[in-house]
């Protein structure tokens, strides 16, 4: 069973139209050819879709048969960002030791490897246990290919702490320069641009990076992301590092709240 036709078998079950199923994500005839195999789907709008009918993640997955590399690599991402927003260390591992047994060792296998390696390391907060040898290896994949694929920004920004600051500077220098208005993106790379720069404004708390001009200009791009509900947690991120560099701690704890009220308690743990 392919992903669409698992959708449409859900979608069956659940007596919906495609029109409901999709919530309005993507539209009728985009989802259609989903179903029938001639599109395919992003993970991000595939997670939504099963959070929205309360689909169980892992059960829906375990129900596809994995036809080709392609689709095998979409399916184990799926799993990985599910596991890692419910903080299912177990899952992560099992998903781990999977991919370590995949056979050939493709660049999307070795991306999916290296992050599966890193929010395992993270969750269990050994982070230090990771050896030079493996941090480079990690870096490599990041920068295997001569234009960066959403993989390998998603990638970098779990791997952002492996970074020398300086190093992670010039890269983020990079990015912006490239990447300066986040809304003209497509929605995958602007939800990863913008949590590499969320996650570069808390390494540069942890290491007390000293390039204000930099930081000044990562704010300055994120608050120019538009008010898309997608944005919301990177709006409030930013919002929330903006009041720490300026001090106020009583802003901070107000920030953090609506976060934890809104449900996001696991996020706020990473």
């Amino acid at each position: 069973m392919t992903i669409g036709e698992a959708l449409k078998a859900k979608r069956k079950r659940l007596g919906l139209s495609q029109s409901q199923m999709t919530g309005n994500l993507i539209t009728k005839s985009h989802y259609s050819k989903i179903e029938r195999g001639l599109f395919d789907i992003r993970t991000n709008d595939l997670l939504t879709i099963l959070n929205l009918h309360n689909i169980d993640v892992v059960e829906f997955f375990k129900k596809i048969s994995v036809t080709n590399q392609e689709e095998n690599t979409k399916a184990y991402l799926a799993q990985l960002h599910a596991a890692y927003y419910t903080r299912n260390i177990e899952k992560i591992e099992q998903i781990s030791n999977k991919l370590k047994n995949k056979q050939p060792k493709t660049l999307e296998l070795k991306n999916l490897e290296a992050q599966a390696s890193l929010l395992k390391v993270y969750f269990t907060n050994s982070i230090d246990t990771l050896s030079d040898k493996s941090k480079e290896n990690i870096k490599r994949i990041i920068f295997s290919n001569d234009e960066w694929q959403v993989e390998d920004l998603r990638l970098f920004a779990i791997a952002i702490s492996l970074f020398d600051i300086s190093e992670l500077n010039s890269v983020v220098k990079s990015i912006i320069s490239r990447h300066f208005n986040l809304n003209l993106e497509e929605k995958e790379f602007r939800l990863v641009l913008s949590a590499i720069l969320v996650n570069f404004l808390s390494y540069s708390v942890k290491v007390q990076n000293s390039d204000i001009q930099l930081i000044k200009k990562v704010f300055q791009v994120l608050d120019n992301l538009n008010g898309e509900p997608d944005n919301c947690f990177a709006k409030l991120m930013t919002l929330y590092y903006r009041e720490y560099f300026a001090e106020n701690s009583k802003n901070m704890e107000e920030i953090i709240k609506v976060i934890r009220n809104s449900g996001m308690d696991k996020i706020l743990k990473k």
